[in-house]
């Protein structure tokens, strides 16, 4: 600690303990960027949109953050209550005052062992959501940031740290925020379960070239929950959805995966054979798994991301928005060892037929 006074002793050796810890997280991550240099980008970084009201970021420069305000994100067809993620964000005042110097600091430590930063709910780089704290996400309201100048210092940083940046762009989005995001280089994040237009599933070459695609993220159902609706199931057992809310997303989730089948069959990933008439009760297995990696491989996305969920067919998400303690948010586990992941036959010809696409992609 810079300084122990006014601290008990008992305080002291805790903030020490944490400091430890730190430590060794920065050690082993550089250690981890060092090991992936050889690879292409390497590391994939995560930089949240906003810090714990607990924790040490907000301790240390409190009159740096927002007083009373949580961050969130109004209701929408995803989450018909809103949402209240419970971190506290930067007072974009503040943040000029200083010169963005704490922003600075930010991107840099999270570019420093990163070949890409993955900007959580870039949106709020333009505007975020906050709510007064304790109440509800209905209670919420927009407050505008400095988004050109966290833009450039974005780009500048980038440059400076050779570090890739992903703009999570779903959910919420400004008029005219993803034209902007392109016009200043930052990749847009597009997800297959949204990748939808005229009634079906976009074309692999349909997809934004300025883009990494996934099939889903840590927020969202995993394929196999997608398929099972597990996410569904999930949010009725937490009392997220009515009844008739249940009935709605099952009948939209039934449709989804018949377009989704449709579109594989097109692709000639997914056998013809199948009865039209049974296509979006046609069970999960591993076969219809690599067909929707093969898929997404295809695409015209400038980055693919295989979420390791999805590779060793988890059900239940990592992340369940809208849940606290109800919920084993963070705390989920993979039911597969990473010894059992590195050597498993299925998930290396899965892999393998990933690359098999991407590289035909870049031939065409």
């Amino acid at each position: 600690l810079e300084s122990d006074e006014g601290l008990s002793p008992e305080q002291v050796e805790r903030g020490g303990f944490f400091q430890c810890l730190q430590w060794q997280c920065t050690i082993q991550l550089s250690a981890a960027a060092d090991r992936a240099k050889s690879m292409t980008i390497g590391l994939y970084n995560d930089l949240a949109v906003g810090v714990d009201v607990s924790g040490a970021d907000h301790w240390a420069d409190q009159d740096l953050f927002l007083h009373g305000l949580r961050v969130g994100a109004p209701p929408d067809p995803f989450n018909e209550k809103g949402q209240n993620w419970g971190v506290v964000a930067f007072n974009p005042h503040g943040l000029r005052a200083g010169g963005y110097v704490q922003f600075v600091a930010l991107l840099r430590a999270n570019m420093r062992n990163a070949g890409a930063l993955r900007i959580d709910h870039v949106m709020g780089w333009q505007r975020l959501f906050l709510i007064p704290a304790g109440e509800h996400a209905s209670e919420g309201a927009y407050m505008r940031f400095p988004l050109e100048d966290l833009l450039a210092i974005a780009a500048l940083e980038s440059q400076r740290n050779e570090c890739i940046v992903i703009g999570e762009d779903l959910g919420t989005v400004p008029p005219g925020f993803r034209e902007r995001m392109t016009a200043a280089d930052i990749l847009s994040c597009r997800i297959l379960y949204f990748e939808r237009e005229s009634g079906r599933f976009r074309k692999p070459h349909e997809f934004l070239a300025r883009a990494m695609v996934a099939a889903d993220t840590h927020d969202l159902a995993t394929l196999r929950g997608y398929w099972t609706a597990e996410d569904i199931t999930a949010k009725v057992r937490l009392n997220m959805l009515t009844s008739d809310e249940e009935r709605l997303f099952n009948g939209e989730r039934s449709l989804d995966k018949r377009l989704l089948l449709e579109a594989l069959v097109d692709e000639g990933l997914f056998p013809q054979c199948l009865d039209p008439a049974s296509l979006d009760s046609t069970p999960w297995s591993q076969s219809l798994a690599d067909a929707i990696h093969r898929y997404l491989a295809r695409s015209s996305a400038m980055l693919f991301m295989v979420q390791l969920d999805d590779l060793t067919s988890e059900t239940r998400q990592v992340n369940l928005p809208g849940s606290t303690a109800e919920y084993p948010n963070w705390r989920r586990r993979l039911h597969r060892s990473l010894e059992e992941i590195a050597t498993a036959p299925a998930i290396a010809r899965t892999v393998k037929a990933i690359a098999d696409e991407r590289d035909s992609q870049r031939e065409i």
